[in-house]
């Protein structure tokens, strides 16, 4: 089974409001990344909110299949919103135990698509390495794949240093993909602006 973490506790402060809720396609900017997400097999996400952020944790609740945690100290990086994650969906040994591959994203990636999901899930299960990126046009992107092998030592990661402990320490496999979502979020305005223009031109295809 695949699982996926997407850390959504940020302030947003380069957007300048709240961005993860503001429309996309026919749903919201996070609510099209769970549509990937499902469309390439994930079977459980969890949402990491802010303390206070009643908004989105309303609109995560009306969703019967997603489960929502929060992050008390968000001030404390990504890493700490991911250990949030794993934590409420059992911990890393739990799902290192059980053979799952846990997905981490941030969720203001709405572009990516259910493909690449798949993919990415399929190669760090037959490859040797414990973590996977996709990497398109050079560069790596998002969801990391996470492995038994990773996950184990999740837990005793720094939130201080964040993920990036695990990517130097232990082998990644990269995955080359034609599919620019990977690495495209939504900092500001004119990344929103853009990636909308984007799936609107599609949808009308």
């Amino acid at each position: 089974m695949t699982v996926a973490i997407l850390p959504a506790a940020g302030e947003s402060s380069r957007m300048g409001k709240p961005k993860l809720l503001l429309p996309f396609a026919d749903t919201t900017v996070v609510g099209a990344l769970i549509a990937s997400l499902r469309g390439g097999g994930v079977g459980r996400i969890v949402v990491v909110v802010a303390p206070g952020d009643d908004e989105l944790r309303s609109w995560a609740a009306r969703d019967r299949d997603l489960a929502v945690t929060e992050n008390p100290r968000p001030e404390g990086g990504m890493l700490s919103s991911i250990l949030c994650g794993l934590a409420a969906l059992g911990g890393g040994a739990g799902l290192a135990a059980a053979g799952e591959v846990v997905l981490v994203t941030p969720a203001d990636l709405p572009a990516i698509r259910p493909d690449t999901i798949r993919r990415l899930v399929e190669a760090l299960r037959g490859a040797s390495t414990p973590l996977a990126v996709p990497v398109y046009s050079g560069k790596r992107g998002h969801p990391l794949a996470i492995g038994a092998g990773a996950l184990r030592e999740a837990a005793a990661l720094d939130p201080a240093v964040g993920l990036r402990q695990l990517l130097d320490r232990l082998a990644v496999l990269e995955l080359a993909v034609d599919d620019p979502g990977v690495v495209e979020d939504v900092d500001t305005p004119a990344d929103y602006d853009r990636l909308r223009a984007a799936a609107e031109r599609c949808r009308s295809r």
